[in-house]
């Protein structure tokens, strides 16, 4: 009887791991937390890849649970997010007005471009790698963050 309680007890410990790491959207929400640093723009159909050469500014956004905020080279943006197994939803995004770089604009062009009007949400495809976010924003057209 005793054996039988402990086999049942592992048996419970074992299927709740499995169930607990069977969650993509929340492992890739946890992986995202911290702070990431934009590298660069790669168009793979052109193969042009733009990096911030002029350092015009750092931007950088950090992923708290919920919440997401960053800094471009003039401005700060914030908002809520989700995500949905490969797929960053910023719910509510942020930005403030100040004249921008072209670094800066391109990031800012890029974010507004994934606006799903259909549920008020942009809607970004990205693949994490280690330390490296690479967030697609248009067919082929990609940014790279690096982890801070």
């Amino acid at each position: 009887m005793k054996n039988i309680m402990i086999l049942l007890g592992l048996l419970f410990i074992l299927l709740g791991n499995i169930s607990c790491n069977s969650d993509d959207s929340s492992n890739n929400q946890n992986s995202l937390l911290g702070t990431w640093e934009l590298v660069q723009f790669e168009d793979q159909t052109t193969t042009i890849i733009m990096n911030d050469l002029d350092n015009f500014g750092l931007i950088t956004i950090t992923f708290e649970d919920e919440e997401f905020e960053g800094t471009t080279g003039s401005n700060i943006f914030f908002g809520d997010y989700i995500v949905e197994s490969e797929v960053l939803i910023f719910l509510k995004f942020g930005i403030s007005e100040v004249n921008e770089s072209e670094w800066g604009q391109k990031f800012g062009d890029a974010i507004v471009s994934t606006y799903n009007s259909n549920d008020n949400n942009y809607r970004l495809f990205f693949i994490l790698q280690e330390n490296i976010l690479k967030i697609e924003y248009k067919p082929t057209e990609f940014m790279y963050f690096e982890r801070q």
